[in-house]
């Protein structure tokens, strides 16, 4: 629920969009995900200012059914309408604080690719304890893709996304290491490979998300081997973020 006004949305996508506007020939994609209530404004702020494919607009969810009468909920067309390309699905703070379920995340994979929604996909154990950690990924996979076909889960961008290295202000959390997450890595893609096939495992991205800013993104990237970030509060300082962007263009 950030930032508190349009003003600063919109000045805030203009400094990322004029950032990225100068990395545009680099070999990056960036997408913002503002709330649904900026999604207008964000768009036309970097239209106007980046006009590259370089930027893309996100949504933070979607709702899986495609019409009806679900006060509050967004629709995937209206999502299209507004010109979203990604939408975030099964983020930890949705399964955590409003009790997202595997099947309902598993409702809004499906939903999303059939409206040509990128989807990006977030999993992650709730507590650093072995093996219950690995059987918590194990199952957010398992259920989240059920019924979906390989030919489908290969337009779904994966984050591993560890609850516990998620700070959300708490000073006292405590932060995954790259060996961490490349571990994850390594298991997530085992699992992709034994519910499709080795093949499919190789080529689909995975993004790391877990309070990365500027100083240990480069961890994720080069030793980690992830393919990205999903980046929580330092999106919010454009200049924060555009390093971070810089280190992913190297």
């Amino acid at each position: 629920m950030n930032p508190a006004t349009q003003e600063e949305a919109q000045k805030l996508a203009s400094d990322i969009s004029r950032g990225i506007k100068k990395l545009k020939d680099k070999n990056v994609e960036v997408v913002v995900c503002p709330p649904f209530t900026y999604l207008s404004v964000v768009k036309g702020q970097m239209s106007k200012v980046a006009k590259s494919q370089a930027i893309s607009m996100g949504a933070q969810d979607m709702y899986f059914e495609e019409f009806g009468a679900y006060t509050g909920e967004i629709s995937p067309s209206m999502l299209r309408n507004a010109g979203v390309k990604y939408v975030i699905v099964g983020h930890s703070e949705r399964r955590g604080f409003l009790g997202e379920t595997n099947e309902m995340i598993n409702k809004k994979l499906h939903t999303a690719i059939k409206y040509k929604i990128v989807p990006i996909f977030a999993i992650g154990e709730s507590k650093k304890d072995g093996e219950g950690s690995i059987q918590e990924i194990r199952t957010q996979l398992s259920d989240g893709l059920k019924n979906l076909k390989s030919s489908e889960v290969k337009k779904i961008i994966f984050v591993y996304e560890p609850v516990w290295a998620i700070s959300g202000g708490d000073k006292t959390h405590k932060s995954a290491s790259p060996n961490d997450v490349l571990g994850m890595r390594i298991f997530i893609k085992k699992i992709l490979a034994n519910l499709y096939n080795r093949r499919l495992a190789e080529s689909v991205p995975i993004i790391y998300g877990g309070s990365s800013n500027a100083s240990n993104v480069e961890g994720f990237i080069r030793q980690a081997e992830m393919d990205g970030a999903l980046v929580g509060g330092a999106s919010l300082d454009a200049e924060e973020f555009l390093k971070m962007v810089e280190v992913l263009a190297k």
